[in-house]
């Protein structure tokens, strides 16, 4: 098995670490927050070593956007969502890696799509109706940008 150089590991963490305090510093701007929220359960955790650990920055992805909003349901409906996503996300990175930055785009695109009705569906079980907001709208209008700087952070997974 082929291992992540060390440096790249430190970087990944660092630019997890970067999107999450953006997400909790963007509470202002709904749009800006839900791409880094996105960018985050999307792009970077499923990229993790170990789907647990990417499962846990999903979720903390999560638990940071519903406290930092104020008319937001706090059930943990996404942390749920973003954990359900990340590691369907990793699964098919293991199965099937993505050969160019294009078809990587469609994959995120569509996994945004299903993030998205999933948070929805689960915050509504959960805590009842609640807005929509612009949110979604920018996390699909940016794919191409967020989707491209993960692309970037992505490294081969190799099977055993």
């Amino acid at each position: 098995m082929i291992q992540r150089p060390a440096s790249a590991s430190f970087r990944h963490f660092i630019v997890a670490l970067l999107s999450l305090g953006a997400v909790l510093q963007t509470a202002a701007w709904p749009g800006a927050q839900a791409v880094f929220h996105t960018f985050l359960v999307l792009g970077l955790a499923p990229e993790f070593r170990s789907p647990f650990i990417g499962a846990l920055w999903a979720a903390a992805a999560g638990w940071v956007l519903e406290g930092s909003l104020r008319m937001y349901p706090h059930m943990g409906g996404t942390a749920l969502a973003n954990m359900i996503v990340c590691l369907l996300a990793a699964w098919t990175l293991v199965q099937w890696p993505p050969r160019s930055a294009k078809l990587y785009w469609a994959r995120m695109g569509a996994f945004a799509v299903l993030h998205i009705l999933l948070i929805r569906g689960l915050v509504l079980f959960a805590a009842g109706a609640y807005t929509w907001g612009s949110g979604p709208i920018w996390t699909l209008l940016l794919v191409p940008l967020w989707a491209s700087v993960a692309f970037k952070f992505y490294f081969p997974h190799h099977r055993e």
